[in-house]
Parts: C-alpha cells; structure tokens; sequence
C-alpha cells in the first residue's frame, strides 16, 4: 500500500497483536461486537494493526487514509461496512496506546 506516508521514519512500537486480538476475541464472545464471525473482525483488526504500526508517528487522519485504502483493497472479501470497521479500529488504536501506557 504505497503512501505518502511510507517516507516517514517509524518510531519503536511494540504491540501484541495476539494479545489485542485475544481481547477482541473475548469482547465479541461477550456479545459486544455484533452478530457476524469473528474472523471477519479480526481480518479488520489485522489490517487496522498493520497501519497503526507501520505508521507511528503519522496523525490519527493520516492513518484513517491508510485504513481506507486497504480496506477498499480488501473489500471483496469483507463483510463489515467501512463505518463499523473504522469505529472497530479506532477502538482498538486506543486499547492498543492504552495498554503500552505505564500503569
């Protein structure tokens, strides 16, 4: 997904993605999601993962560009509108900058 945003330099991020993925696993097991399969969400949530760490140090409108090209790359293969998934991975960009805050 070129970008103008590929020439920025990235800062250090870690994040366990498989952790975040196991919270939103529990979060639709509880219902909380919506009625659709989970690997729907999670193929959302992988792309929004992604984006978060490939672009560090870009605004938050920045990468809801991003997002948006890849989720229009992806869409024939999704069946979550581009609303739902973008208020699922504004969720979990904040969960993600949550949990790597110190407690």
């Amino acid at each position: 997904m070129p970008t103008a945003l590929a020439a920025s330099t990235p800062a250090p991020v870690a994040a366990d993605v498989e952790a975040e993925l196991a919270y939103w696993r529990g979060v639709h097991a509880d219902g909380h999601l919506g009625d659709r399969d989970f690997s729907d969400y999670s193929t959302v949530l992988k792309l929004g993962y992604d984006v978060y760490l490939a672009y560090p140090r870009a605004t938050e409108a920045q990468r809801y560009r991003v997002l948006q090209d890849g989720y229009h790359l992806l869409r024939p293969s999704l069946h979550i509108p581009w609303d739902e998934a973008r208020w699922l991975v504004r969720h979990a960009w904040r969960h993600l900058q949550d949990a790597a805050r110190p407690h």
